[in-house]
């Protein structure tokens, strides 16, 4: 064929395909069209495409399969009520309502049945690749971490050949869409597994669990080579071979071992093996089964068959392939019951690989996974990335509690326990008590940084100890659950200083379920600092960020993200509670004068007025104002009738503040007055020192932070306390969104809205457990069912 007609010919297929699009995507012929013309095209059309909305052309070429985004977003503006803009008349209750019947008829039932929703093949991620080698060779690729609190996580065969996935639009690594759009380097994988396999060379125990005997014959025939090939084939690929498929990994075997031998002949077969798409993705069988009962033929849903559902399960509880228990089920067909399932999900959860569940899940999520990765490959010193290790240690085990101990989902947000050692409870400045859980059975615990009970952390005599993190009561009420853990406040922050933005979108996003996209019009930062200058204003970064949102093009936003931010902003950028948040805190003021300053240490008492608030933390502030010396002080205590409360750290105040806030947690059962103030103090170097005391413990007249809802908080206890009160139903919404989108492998979408109102009827009775919540998402219809093409 000639270049001219081949040209042609493209032409040709092209007007086809053309056309043929065109008649497959019509304009839309309903009642909500004329409606959505005349009220919304004025600021949504191909010309005036406000919010990045092309309205007109959704209409002209009505495709609800390709374009369920866009309209999903008209119809949360139409039912909330954001659109029309409250500066035009309104839509009618009954005009919203046809809308919403309209919606649910094409989006979320369409042809009157419940759907699944899409099921793409999913490639393999980094985690999941480096699970599935583990166990089908029957190897260890997790490098040992030791107790040296300095020491990184270090980097695995399979992290230092491939870089962390990207997150797709499920809030995963594991979406199928992304996934499907990063390349695939061929060479990549072969150099990576054939290093992987050369750990057998020196592996008596894993051949001897892969072939049946720890050394090979020198002379292996095709035939004693094919039930090995067979064999490693089924467990790779997760199913049997085909005739045609074994043929041709027997030929790879049979002529690398002809010339070189035959240990280096199955190595070759089974390099091919992983190099297979087969291995590489999770491919599902496409052909068409026979609909379900009671679903006519048109509505093309199946039920997924049992040794499909065996690896889907797998994958999401463990990021690895099924065992053996799984595959059984699955071959006598018993799998599919809902009883079977369930015992096999606890069964599943109980077992140290639901490890696979807080470093994915929770992780990326919740954010905390970075911190895993700045731990590997943090460039700053050694002792922060031992740090950062502790950080991800803390959220691991804190996101696995909330399942080991069957907590509600609503403790994610706020919970009175975190996981600490004595090292990273000094950072932060925290005070503890020994936490017990009231669940009667939970769940064994976790092995940290491995998938079994065997390996541990290596112990050695290092100068600076890792020491083991362990439940801890939190005194503070202030802090507990992500909201205020050390990780989370850690990850929301830049390398030198905090983000109230960041924070912000953090909570909006991640617990409450807000997906916040960046406007087109928004300003620069920079430019907002230098309009600061010309005006010769000399503006903090809080007052920066403050001018910068109230700007057109932000404020929309910043009026939900800032509040948030700024409530925050007690922590610091490594989750520390700051020492002074305000140049002058409000409480009752006190002061020291040179008549109240010794020369050496001497008790000096302060007799408190104003009342304190028994339940919360209240912190004592030394000021230095003038004088010539600074003021050093220790050994700070709180005193009312029995209660004793004491801060013994040293600090001192003068041109200078170090370590000069102390901090009281005041019991629940302790009394609002009587209070008195005791501290040694020292004038260093005379006596001529002036300062203010202030005792930050009565109330104060702070207006507070707004939320979406008009709400307003103090400290971030009334933020979680707030969240959990008002925001209950999209938390939990959010919560089931996340850990059904995990599981699928793909954003959630409005055919999924029955899945979910089932998934949050089912775990209500239970108080919102996440291992429920688990629980149901196995059973739900999206996850054991599936379109035929």
């Amino acid at each position: 064929m000639s270049g001219r007609l081949i040209f042609t010919a493209a032409i040709v297929i092209a007007q086809l395909t053309s056309a043929t699009a065109q008649q497959q995507t019509p304009a839309l012929n309903h009642p909500v069209s004329t409606m959505l013309k005349t009220r919304c095209l004025e600021c949504h059309s191909s010309e005036a495409r406000s919010g990045g909305m092309n309205l007109e052309a959704r209409l002209a070429s009505f495709n609800p399969e390709t374009d369920v985004d866009d309209w999903a977003k008209v119809e949360h503006a139409v039912v909330s009520g954001k659109m029309p803009p409250p500066d035009e008349t309104a839509l009618t209750e009954t005009q919203r309502q046809q809308f919403r019947t309209w919606f649910d008829k094409e989006f979320v039932m369409p042809g009157g049945v419940q759907h699944p929703g899409p099921n793409r093949p999913r490639r393999l991620t980094r985690e999941e690749l480096q699970n599935t080698l583990e166990d089908i060779l029957h190897v260890d690729l997790r490098v040992t971490v030791t107790n040296s609190r300095l020491h990184v996580i270090p980097e695995t065969i399979i992290e230092k050949f491939f870089s962390a996935s990207v997150i797709g639009d499920s809030g995963f690594s594991n979406d199928a869409v992304t996934l499907s759009e990063e390349t695939i380097d061929i060479q990549t994988y072969s150099r990576c597994f054939s290093l992987v396999l050369s750990l057998l060379d020196s592996n008596e125990q894993a051949r001897q669990q892969l072939f049946g005997q720890s050394s090979l014959p020198e002379e292996v025939t095709v035939a004693d080579a094919r039930p090995w090939i067979e064999s490693f084939a089924r467990s790779a690929w997760r199913r049997p071979g085909t005739p045609q498929e074994i043929a041709a990994l027997t030929n790879v075997f049979e002529q690398v071992s002809r010339h070189g031998s035959a240990w280096e002949g199955i190595k070759a077969s089974m390099l091919a093996t992983l190099l297979s798409p087969s291995f590489l993705f999770r491919l599902e069988d496409t052909i068409a089964a026979a609909p379900e009962s009671g679903r006519t033929a048109a509505s093309s849903v199946t039920t997924v068959p049992p040794s499909e559902l065996a690896v889907r399960l797998s994958y999401f509880l463990w990021s690895a392939p099924p065992d053996e228990e799984l595959l059984r089920l699955a071959e006598d067909g018993t799998l599919q019951n809902d009883d079977v399932l369930r015992q096999q999900v606890r069964r599943m959860l109980a077992d140290p690989k639901r490890v696979a569940l807080a470093e994915n899940l929770g992780g990326e999520w919740f954010d905390y996974k970075k911190l895993r990765q700045q731990s590997a490959l943090n460039k700053r010193s050694d002792k922060m990335a031992g740090f950062y290790r502790t950080q991800f240690e803390e959220a691991l085990l804190f996101f696995d509690s909330v399942i080991r101990y069957r907590q509600p989902v609503f403790s994610l947000v706020d919970a009175d326990w975190a996981y600490l050692n004595a090292h990273q409870k000094n950072i932060y400045r925290l005070q503890t008590e020994t936490k017990s859980f009231d669940e009667p059975e939970p769940l064994p615990p976790i092995n940290l940084h491995y998938r079994d009970d065997s390996r541990q952390i290596h112990t050695q005599n290092y100068e600076y100890q890792h020491a083991p993190l362990t439940a801890v009561k939190l005194l503070d009420p202030d802090r507990g659950g992500f909201v205020t853990l050390g990780p989370t406040l850690s990850v929301t922050s830049t390398e030198n200083r905090t983000s109230p933005i960041r924070r912000g979108v953090w909570v909006l996003e991640r617990l409450l379920g807000q997906h916040l996209e960046v406007p087109d019009d928004v300003p620069d930062l920079d430019e907002t600092r230098k309009k600061a200058k010309v005006d010769n204003r000399k503006l903090t970064n809080v007052e920066l960020l403050k001018l910068h949102s109230s700007q057109a093009g932000c404020a929309s936003c910043h009026q939900f993200i800032d509040p948030i931010g700024f409530g925050l902003e007690v922590f610091d950028q490594l989750g520390i509670t700051r020492s002074i948040t305000d140049e002058n805190p409000s409480g009752e003021k006190l002061e020291w004068t040179p008549a109240e300053t010794p020369k050496s240490y001497t008790d000096q008492a302060w007799t408190v007025t104003e009342p304190l608030i028994p339940g919360k933390e209240t912190r004592v502030f030394f000021q230095y104002s003038k004088g010539r010396h600074r003021l050093n002080i220790r050994n700070v205590r709180l005193t009312s009738g029995e209660h004793v409360l004491e801060d013994r750290h040293f600090g001192f105040t003068g041109t200078a503040r170090r370590d000069n806030v102390w901090f009281f947690p005041i019991p629940g059962d302790a009394p609002a007055t009587g209070w008195t103030l005791t501290a040694e103090i020292q004038g260093d170097g005379g006596t001529d020192s002036h300062g203010i005391i202030t005792i930050a413990g009565s109330d104060n007249t702070h207006p507070g932070y707004e939320l979406p809802n008009g709400n307003s908080f103090r400290s971030p206890e009334e933020l979680k306390q707030l969240l959990l009160s008002d925001y209950r139903d999209q938390i939990t919404d959010n919560a089931i969104r996340r850990v059904l989108g995990y599981a699928l492998g793909r954003k959630t979408l409005p055919v999924d809205r029955p899945a979910i109102e089932q998934i949050k009827d089912s775990i209500r009775d239970n108080g919102f457990r996440l291992t429920d919540l688990i629980e149901a998402v196995v059973l739900s219809f999206p996850f054991r069912h599936k379109e035929a093409p």
